[in-house]
């Protein structure tokens, strides 16, 4: 009963680690990709940035994962680039 027992809570800590290491971020809006940061917090790890310019003009700046960031260049379309 004991080895069950810490075999399951072996398995329950490693998806907590595993879920608290991959943030999730809201989507950003449709639109063409104009400005890429990379910004590094001391205390926090790295931090990505993308900003989208939407048809009707208006620029929006959100955090992204780092995977996003990494494919998504400038002058490309936000979010199909994620989807590579």
């Amino acid at each position: 009963m004991r080895r069950a027992f810490a075999a399951a809570l072996a398995a329950l800590s490693t998806v907590m680690v595993l879920t608290a290491c991959s943030p999730e971020y809201t989507p950003g809006p449709t639109g063409t990709v104009t400005d890429r940061t990379a910004a590094y917090f001391k205390s926090g790890g790295w931090r990505y940035r993308l900003t989208v310019t939407t048809t009707d003009g208006r620029r929006h700046d959100f955090r992204v994962t780092r995977h996003d960031y990494r494919t998504c260049f400038h002058a490309s379309a936000y979010p199909t680039c994620t989807h590579r």
